[in-house]
């Protein structure tokens, strides 16, 4: 008996009633909790959804199986990848430098204690990170660093804005989401490396 495309869906999420960046990053938080291969879908009514679902898969690797509308929704389905590589040549060779860049930015902080950041911002994909990063440093905000992200909050590839002041985590953060920056969280760092949620 063969199994049809569309099974195997671990969970659904209904962002129904919720407005670009909302639904995409609720669908990354969630599409997080589950295992590589497994799929979620996603309920949607945000008009933009049906363009930014399928461009926020294609630059985070997982893959959009299937998208259609219902009774005057979007219902998507989701499988969870590996994360985005880069696709062409160039593009590997671009995401590779960055990796490269972030980590030993991460080792040199490693090696200052006292300039460790105390918190990380999430995004959605790396791409709206480094769209939000290009964003404030044309406004001249740049009292943030960009990190790659510990495997505890993601596994796969990704980059965070570390900061060392609280209060300018949430400032950022607020200025982030207010400009539709799909932000996704304000992570703790702590001693046990559980990076728990800042709730704000």
């Amino acid at each position: 008996m063969q199994v049809k495309e569309k099974e195997n869906v671990e969970t659904t999420v209904d962002t129904r009633g919720l407005f670009c960046p909302l639904p995409l990053t609720i669908v990354s938080k969630k599409l997080k909790e589950i295992p590589e291969g497994k799929r979620l879908k996603v309920l949607a009514d945000d008009k933009a959804f049906k363009k930014d679902v399928k461009f926020w898969c294609q630059e985070t690797g997982n893959k959009l199986i299937d998208f259609k509308e219902v009774d005057g929704h979007y219902e998507a389905i989701i499988e969870r990848g590996k994360g985005f590589h880069g696709e062409g040549l160039w593009e590997k060779i671009k995401f590779i430098s960055l990796g490269i860049k972030l980590h030993i930015i991460q080792h040199i902080l490693d090696l200052l204690p006292s300039k460790k950041p105390k918190y990380l911002i999430t995004f959605v994909s790396i791409a709206e990170g480094l769209r939000a990063d290009k964003w404030l440093k044309e406004r001249g905000i740049d009292d943030y660093v960009l990190l790659p992200v510990p495997d505890e909050i993601y596994p796969h590839c990704g980059l965070v804005f570390g900061l060392r002041s609280k209060e300018k985590a949430v400032e950022i953060f607020n200025t982030l989401k207010e400009n539709k920056f799909a932000v996704e969280d304000i992570h703790i760092v702590d001693r046990d490396k559980k990076y728990p949620v800042l709730q704000i």
